[in-house]
């Protein structure tokens, strides 16, 4: 099946993508952020003129303020660029690995991941305030890479941290008083959620397994090995990547590269049965771990990092290639 491309536009490599739940899509680099609508015109844009380079960004959800983490500091500024405070983050990071990363949140918190060889922290500071500690909680992670994946309502704070290949270790933060009240460690490796916050893709990491798992409880309502995709070959056929995302309630995508290349292709796979219904043809090549999430209704995007190319894509109806009612016998 080939999807409707709904906008394209080009982002000067090396660019990192994120979706911001809420806001839009976020593209920033070490001198630069934009924050684009969903049909993917520039809602806030700034140029850095500092000798510090970002190393991680976060956006407020009305766009009225950034924060931008440095090599020694972390900063919030207003929309226009003006400093409204920085502070030591009590971490020294180069532009290499290991990378901090960072959540702006809505009710004036800054959540910052610290990686650090002693250890991974959690650090949540006011964002109202100046910068001013609210709260901190070690990890049981050294030098992990962390996502934040917010649920649709942005009042909990989900954690995706991987180290290396093998080791993948997902939380679920909420706050209360302005303090990190619950953690809640998933059993899955947090990929995405979906757009009412009800239940979240998990995709292998170490543990070979992708589900769809409740977020309420974490429980599995459906969950198979990676190599157990029904009509897609032997697992030697096949890799798959950890990219992925959840397009609606009933659909996910991710991608699987089937040679040594660096192209993969893109499955449509089912939330209830995740049996693939469909390959996605684009008409160009998909470069791999090109899957971007778009909120989930409906839409999601992929970006060539190689490129600099983005597109936002929405499925066409019919959704599957399968004979009309096959679905309901699954």
């Amino acid at each position: 099946m080939r999807p409707l491309l709904i906008a394209e536009t080009v982002m000067t490599p090396p660019t990192v993508v994120e979706w911001l739940t809420g806001t839009g899509l976020l593209a920033w680099s070490h001198r630069s952020l934009r924050v684009l609508h969903s049909d993917l015109t520039v809602a806030l844009a700034w140029e850095s003129s500092d000798e510090d380079p970002s190393l991680a960004v976060g956006v407020a959800a009305d766009l009225s303020r950034f924060a931008l983490v440095g090599p020694r500091q972390v900063q919030v500024r207003s929309a226009d660029g003006r400093v409204l405070w920085e502070v030591d983050h009590g971490t020294v990071f180069s532009t290499g690995w290991p990378r901090p990363s960072c959540h702006l949140a809505g009710d004036d918190l800054l959540w910052l991941f610290l990686p650090d060889a002693a250890g991974d922290q959690l650090v949540v500071l006011d964002a109202s305030g100046g910068g001013s500690e609210v709260d901190r909680r070690p990890l049981q992670t050294v030098e992990g890479f962390a996502t934040f994946i917010l649920d649709a309502n942005r009042q909990h704070v989900g954690l995706h941290v991987a180290v290396g290949s093998e080791t993948c270790l997902s939380y679920r933060w909420t706050t209360g008083d302005r303090r990190l009240a619950a953690g809640q460690s998933l059993n899955g490796c947090l990929a995405d959620m979906n757009a009412s916050g009800s239940f979240y893709l998990s995709m292998p990491h170490g543990s070979g397994r992708i589900a769809i798992r409740d977020v309420a409880d974490d429980s599995a309502r459906v969950e198979r090995r990676y190599d157990d995709i029904p009509e897609f070959g032997d697992s030697d056929d096949y890799r798959m990547h950890e990219t992925a995302a959840v397009v609606s309630d009933d659909w996910v995508i991710v991608g699987v590269a089937t040679d040594e290349g660096d192209a993969e292709q893109h499955l449509l796979l089912s939330t209830r049965t995740l049996r693939p219904q469909t390959v996605l043809e684009y008409g160009v090549d998909m470069p791999q771990n090109s899957i971007r999430s778009a909120g989930g209704h409906g839409r999601w995007m992929t970006h060539d990092a190689r490129l600099g190319v983005l597109r936002l894509w929405q499925l066409r109806e019919p959704h599957t290639d399968e004979v009309e009612g096959q679905l309901a016998l699954w």
